[in-house]
């Protein structure tokens, strides 16, 4: 467990646990208006955002790719559109760009923020089923659950790459004024209790899932 800011004279602490449940809270209400379709689109983007927090690799092997065509597109552009390869080499070499594969949670990051806030820019309407609304919800927990943990350990992630000790010390010197993430788990979202909560609620789609397939409910709300 480590805290983010530590204790100072006018510290605010938020426990993180709290913070997760609310988010959950949240994101269950609003799966529960998209409906299970919407709902499910979401988790399997965040299941591809797992698996690059799982292979780290994977991440900075595709995100160095991208660093490198930036480079390459920039230094086209410097160098007059020149297909010269002496004069696009000699630009490439003095082009920085603010992404590397070296640290790529930063980029994921922004990505996790960006796909949520996309995903989630479309609501669902009337014509959802009610059985859809319960999956929904279920699936909005999951999410949420996704989504706190994810940016926990994307940013724990970024902060150890940059300095490994600054993981004993998250935050730095405090602010007179601050606010404080208590009890922040350092273990991987895979690891530790983190795994249970997971598999906890996907169990319990499944099952709900299951259960509606044997009574013949459809997730498709019927017309007329």
């Amino acid at each position: 467990m480590v805290d983010i800011a530590a204790s100072s004279p006018f510290t605010v602490p938020i426990p993180y646990d709290q913070v997760l449940l609310l988010v959950m809270g949240l994101f269950m209400f609003v799966g529960a208006t998209r409906g299970a379709f919407r709902e499910a689109i979401t988790t399997a983007g965040l299941v591809v955002l797992l698996a690059l927090l799982i292979k780290p690799e994977l991440a900075e092997l595709i995100i160095g790719y991208l660093a490198r065509l930036l480079k390459l597109i920039i230094a086209f552009f410097r160098s007059g559109f020149s297909v010269n390869p002496e004069a696009l080499l000699g630009a490439y070499g003095k082009v920085e760009v603010p992404i590397s594969g070296d640290n790529p949670y930063p980029i994921l990051i922004l990505a996790l923020v960006v796909f949520v806030f996309l995903s989630y820019s479309s609501r669902g309407g009337k014509d959802v089923a009610a059985f859809s609304r319960i999956v929904g919800g279920l699936l909005g927990l999951f999410n949420g659950f996704l989504v706190v943990t994810l940016f926990k350990d994307y940013l724990l992630n970024y902060i150890y790459k940059r300095n490994p000790v600054a993981m004993a010390t998250v935050g730095g010197t405090p602010a007179q004024v601050s606010v404080a993430v208590s009890g922040l788990p350092t273990s991987g979202l895979l690891a530790g209790d983190g795994l249970y909560p997971a598999l906890a609620l996907l169990g319990t789609v499944a099952a709900v899932l299951l259960i509606s397939s044997v009574a013949g409910v459809s997730l498709k709300k019927k017309k007329g």
